[in-house]
């Protein structure tokens, strides 16, 4: 196995969940949801747009190869939109299981539709990860309403979407960095267009918190690309479950950032989620 892909996939994992606890800190000093939106795409188009004159073949790339870069755009505006909005109708730590579902998608395309062979040790680890992060996280069931649970689907979908679709790309040699201005050129435009007509870009805040803002905005396009860089090194499966760090890293900025405490069944939950990461890390790298 890989050892830089799983490096790759577990810092994508932490600069993922690094996003949640100091967006929610901007939240907190006046910027609003529009702005972290539309900053999140415009941030990581420009810091991948020096790399665009040395892109050989890019447009014929584009062309041939286009069905694939659609589908993987669209799943990751599935992925934005419907984290987005499954906040408003349900319990974040409910949103973050359910969406976290995804690693559980891509194993099992992995084992009944591209016919990969998995490990029952790697498919264990899948099962236990899981639980610790349902521990960890430890949702509440009251105000639950189906709205926030389908939301949360649709950006499981999108995720999974997202890495099966980038595996395909990755074995046509397509690289990380033409998936990437793809995604970011479109999705600038998408979320500018939607959100100047649906809703609101306030770039009326303070200088802290615009700055704050920009942090999970670079984080955001420094995951992206390892999450691209990781999955044709060490294949789908392996990545999608080392991206189970994502959450835990919430969590870990959630109490460093934000102060919040946890309970002794979120820390058990930890332990778990972080001994199965160790534990997969152990394994794939025997492989």
């Amino acid at each position: 196995m890989n050892i830089f892909g799983i490096g790759f996939a577990l810092a994508a994992g932490v600069f993922f969940g690094i996003i949640g606890p100091v967006t929610k800190t901007a939240y907190n000093l006046g910027a609003g949801v529009g702005l972290a939106i539309f900053l999140r795409y415009i941030v990581a188009l420009l810091i991948v747009a020096p790399l665009i004159p040395y892109q050989k073949n890019l447009i014929k790339t584009y062309r041939e190869n286009f069905t694939n870069f659609l589908l993987i755009t669209i799943a990751s505006i599935m992925l934005t939109t419907g984290l987005l909005i499954s906040v408003t109708y349900i319990n974040v730590s409910l949103t973050i299981i359910i969406f976290c579902t995804y690693p559980i998608i891509v194993l099992s395309i992995s084992i009944f539709i591209t016919k990969e062979k998995i490990k029952n040790i790697i498919k264990f680890l899948f099962i236990t990860t899981f639980f610790g992060l349902f521990l960890a996280l430890s949702p509440s069931s009251e105000n639950l309403k189906v709205q926030g649970i389908v939301f949360a689907l649709i950006a499981s979908l999108g995720a999974s979407i997202m890495i099966v679709t980038n595996q395909t790309m990755s074995k046509k040699n397509i690289s990380p960095i033409q998936i990437n201005i793809f995604i970011n050129f479109f999705n600038t435009i998408f979320f500018f267009i939607i959100l100047s007509i649906f809703f609101k870009i306030d770039v009326d805040v303070n200088l802290n918190a615009f700055l704050i803002l920009l942090i999970p905005s670079c984080s955001y396009a420094i995951a992206l690309f390892l999450q691209l860089l990781a999955i044709p090194r060490i294949g789908q499966t392996n990545t999608a479950l080392f991206l189970y760090l994502e959450p835990i890293t919430g969590i870990f900025g959630a109490v460093l950032i934000l102060n919040e405490q946890l309970s002794t069944i979120q820390l058990l939950g930890t332990v778990i989620v972080l001994v199965s990461l160790a534990a997969s890390t152990f394994v794939t790298r025997k492989v």
